[in-house]
């Protein structure tokens, strides 16, 4: 029914709130009026129902306007709040700052009339819009696991291009991830025989044609002859039609399978598989993250609260240099055993990354959760780990939000229990932090645009500077080697790392201007050190911001040229979770720069199941192992072992090793038996706006 209102009043003179419900009764509407005589009874009602609009009487003896927003937001509720004045001094705006929807004025019933039928269309337009958002998500969500678990290869182009392929395309052809085959014409994965039929098929589907010759709408099927990467040929009928991906209009492809039998066991093994993290056999971040989005959509929509829980190990590395990485894995496991056996068969379980896993919980008041986890934090410290006849005990941390009606999206309901968790962990730990927003505290846009407003005013004052920090050769390499460092300085001159502002650089597009200036700046520096007579490299760093710019490269060379600067005395670094988020942006900048005589470094190397794998997209010079190897590196056999692996077969296949932050002269001599190549840390020296490091000392 449209014109149901479930309305709340606040109001102490009863036949003032009846002669409301009377006024909105005789306008059409249904009316399911409720009345709070004090804040116990309005918590109570906003629990029980949510309500479509909420009329607050001002002056109420005991419950103020900013104390029924409060109540209101607390019970997670979103309902648009009429203030009614009883005193005609009353100032609208400081209503509608305080959070109310509008103002009317005591006995004013007609305008009162058409403000809560406003604010009915408004709400209802709200949970409808988050109805459709999650409705959407849902739809996308379903149609992506249908072309990811087909059997048939499935892939959508667009002018030519690959805008998505399945797994199945994917392998079809030789392909290990979507990032590789973006942006590969299809026309070269068809022998030239056959490519003048692909060219017809693509013209009949494609919508951009001019109204004149429509696309055909019919699906058409021809019979090609296929390559694959590795030039391998192949005979398939593809079928074309057209479709529309993102609003764009693009045409599908598909190859059906040719596999017979009974799949359907195989298919389900494999989707629970998919499911699952391999240590500890709890869902995955993916899956969890598919559940929190259904979860946020149901929330919304008014339908039902839950808790997103992030828990972590207290002092983890710790744990990890006790029992070593395998050892260290038990304790995981162990734990993800125990989460399943303590929560409800309606919470969602799983290890999100490292030592954080992840609660879905149904559990939503306040009480409820602290209580609940609690008692999950109280058997973790009870248990004991049993790893090769050592007995771990270890403690955990929880950070907590709440989903509810008023939720933010996901990324900062994840940033906020994440947050929490850090807060719980930086207090001692084995307690829990429930996130309640301070006072003036940003949410993660709110951030990010601050941000950029410091980022655009230190840039535009000169207050972003340069650091060095030298690599020093073990085994007698000549040449001088500093990577370079950024620096951002307050109003007061103190610098600020770029961890603090680089994830919010990457989210605004801001990364990519920070790298040119790094580069440039550092160009600068290099040119007037190589003019004084010296030999010096410099590392430089560059983030995800400059992978999808195409006009980097060129720019890059231009200013080798104009600073007289030979290429092979620039090293570029990127961190290797950069490259795998961005692998065919990243192979194509890695070429690009090798093809101008630039080098390249491949930083936080070594840590994954198959870490050299993506060296074969991925042609760098250097493999600057993760600095986890040398923290521990001296007490650690096991990470000894690992480095040594690493360094041997990085060897044999012609890189250059670099170790990072070596802090004690130990390490420094481990990391010499064990082969590695170069070293660095503040050991050595710590960064510094100078580039006086003696290079001779270690000859």
């Amino acid at each position: 029914m449209d014109n149901l209102l479930r309305l709340l009043i606040i109001d102490d003179n009863l036949n003032d709130a009846e002669m409301m419900v009377s006024t909105l009764k005789s306008a059409g509407l249904a009316v399911r009026p409720e009345r709070a005589e004090d804040e116990e009874d309005l918590l109570a009602k906003l629990k029980q129902h949510p309500p479509d609009v909420i009329v607050c009487t001002l002056g109420h003896p005991s419950l103020s306007l900013e104390k029924v927003i409060q109540a209101s937001r607390q019970m997670g509720r979103h309902a648009p709040v009429v203030a009614v004045a009883t005193n005609p001094d009353t100032d609208v705006v400081e209503c509608l700052e305080s959070g109310a929807h509008d103002m009317v004025r005591k006995g004013h019933l007609d305008h009162l009339r058409l403000v809560i039928t406003r604010a009915l269309t408004f709400q209802q337009q709200w949970r409808s819009l988050k109805s459709l958002e999650s409705s959407l998500r849902e739809t996308e969500r379903r149609c992506k696991m249908l072309l990811d678990n087909a059997r048939d290869a499935i892939a959508y182009v667009h002018e030519g291009m690959h805008l998505y392929a399945n797994p199945a395309y994917l392998g079809l052809f030789g392909f290990a991830d979507i990032e590789e085959i973006e942006g590969i014409p299809i026309m070269d994965m068809v022998v030239r025989e056959d490519q003048q039929k692909l060219k017809e098929c693509l013209r009949q589907h494609d919508h951009s044609q001019t109204e004149d010759v429509p696309a055909d709408t019919t699906t058409q099927t021809q019979e090609l002859q296929l390559k694959s990467i590795s030039g391998e040929s192949f005979s398939a009928d593809m079928e074309f039609s057209s479709a529309i991906v993102d609003g764009e209009p693009c045409i599908q492809i598909l190859i059906r399978s040719e596999a017979g039998g009974n799949t359907r066991e195989l298919e389900k093994k494999l989707n629970y598989l998919s499911q699952r993290d391999l240590i500890t056999g709890l869902y995955n971040r993916q899956y969890f993250l598919e559940c929190l989005q259904k979860s946020l959509g149901q929330a919304t929509q008014g339908k039902s609260n839950a808790t997103l829980i992030e828990l972590a190990v207290d002092q983890f590395s710790n744990i990890r240099e006790l029992v070593g990485v395998a050892g260290a894995d038990l304790v995981l496991s162990d734990l993800g055993k125990l989460l399943e056996e303590a929560c409800g068969q309606s919470d969602i379980v799983a290890r999100l990354e490292g030592q954080a896993y992840g609660i879905l919980s149904q559990h939503w008041e306040m009480q409820d959760i602290l209580q609940f986890t609690r008692d999950l934090l109280s058997r973790i410290s009870e248990h004991i780990c049993e790893v090769e006849g050592r007995s771990i005990s270890i403690t955990a941390s929880i950070g907590a939000v709440q989903i509810d009606e008023n939720a933010p999206d996901i990324d900062e309901l994840l940033s906020r229990s994440h947050k929490a968790c850090e807060e719980a962990a930086a207090s001692g730990g084995n307690r829990t932090i429930i996130y309640q927003p301070k006072e003036g505290e940003m949410t993660q846009k709110q951030l990010d645009e601050t941000w950029s407003r410091r980022i655009h005013e230190a840039m535009k004052g000169n207050r972003l500077i340069l650091l060095f920090q030298p690599l020093i050769s073990l085994h007698g390499e000549a040449g001088e080697r500093y990577e370079v460092f950024m620096r951002l300085l307050n109003e007061g001159g103190e610098a600020i790392s770029p961890s603090h502002f680089m994830p919010s650089a990457e989210r605004t597009d801001l990364a990519r201007q920070l790298d040119q200036w790094v580069i440039e700046q550092a160009l600068v520096t290099l040119a007037a050190r190589r003019k004084a007579g010296h030999d010096t490299v410099f590392f430089i760093k560059i983030t995800g911001g400059t992978l999808h710019d195409p006009g980097m490269v060129p720019w890059i060379a231009e200013r080798l040229k104009e600073h007289r600067i030979p290429a092979e005395c620039v090293v570029f670094q990127i961190k290797v979770a950069t490259v795998i988020a961005h692998l065919k942006q990243a192979r194509d900048l890695v070429k690009s720069l090798k093809s101008i005589h630039c080098q390249f470094v491949l930083d936080d190397f070594g840590v994954g199941i198959n870490p050299f794998q993506i060296l074969q997209h991925i042609p760098v010079d250097y493999l600057k192992v993760d600095a986890s190897y040398t923290r521990n590196l001296v007490k650690s056999h096991e990470d000894q072992e690992v480095l040594k692996h690493l360094t041997n077969t990085g060897h044999t296949q012609g890189k250059m090793i670099i170790a990072q932050q070596v802090e004690d002269a130990a390490t420094l001599s481990v990391l010499w038996g064990l082969g590695v190549n170069f070293i660095q840390g503040n050991f050595l020296q710590a960064p510094s706006g100078a580039l006086e490091y003696d290079f001779s000392s270690m000859g």
